[in-house]
């Protein structure tokens, strides 16, 4: 593509002095942007946990994470790990909590088979009530109106998960601004750790 030549014009003292009268402004605008930035990023697990409350855009969509619904960050998903095949994207009569468009729950959900673990016996031994959309076949995600929703249903899960001990094997959670991605326990750390670098 051909470069234009620009005419450079001098800086007037009128130029000057309205660049001297915008300088608070600019000044204070980089302030807010370094406050921004300075949020704390995701971290992948060694613990079963990983929560990021940031909002970032989604990879290879244009669109912000926040406004995706969970078969969209499901097809993200499977952009990024081949592993993933989408299972069922629920609506308010088939979502097995009951929880799907109720005050602070999330407003949409999907479930997902990862293939590494999905064809294991265990899998089929953890499954929940006979689902075949269990967790332990791959994983969830579920998208809330407000961060802070969000993140209240993440501790949650968590601690009940945390007061189980020894008799449960964690499930690994990931969070983004609105989105909470539940993985399989039966994935490994690393394998695991793809999924919250693919929301983040």
């Amino acid at each position: 593509m051909p470069v234009h030549a620009r005419t450079v014009r001098p800086i007037t003292r009128r130029a000057l002095a309205v660049r001297a009268l915008t300088l608070p402004a600019v000044t204070a605008l980089l302030a807010a942007t370094a406050a921004c930035s300075a949020a704390p990023s995701a971290a992948a697990p060694p613990a079963p946990v990983a929560a990021n409350g940031q909002t970032g855009p989604a990879t290879g969509t244009g669109r912000p994470l926040a406004a995706l619904d969970a078969a969209a960050v499901t097809q993200q998903l499977i952009r990024v790990i081949p592993t993933v095949k989408l299972t069922v994207t629920y609506d308010g009569t088939t979502d097995p909590n009951g929880k799907l468009g109720r005050p602070h729950q999330y407003v949409s959900k999907s479930a997902f088979d990862d293939t590494r673990v999905s064809g294991l016996p265990k899998a089929k031994e953890d499954e929940s009530r006979g689902r075949r959309d269990s967790i332990s076949y791959g994983g969830t995600v579920e998208i809330f109106a407000t961060p802070e929703d969000a993140r209240g249903w993440a501790d949650y899960i968590d601690q009940g998960q945390q007061a189980m001990g020894s008799l449960l094997t964690p499930d690994y959670i990931f969070r983004n601004g609105t989105v909470v991605v539940r993985v399989s326990h039966l994935l490994t750390t690393e394998q695991a750790s793809a999924y919250g670098r693919a929301i983040a």
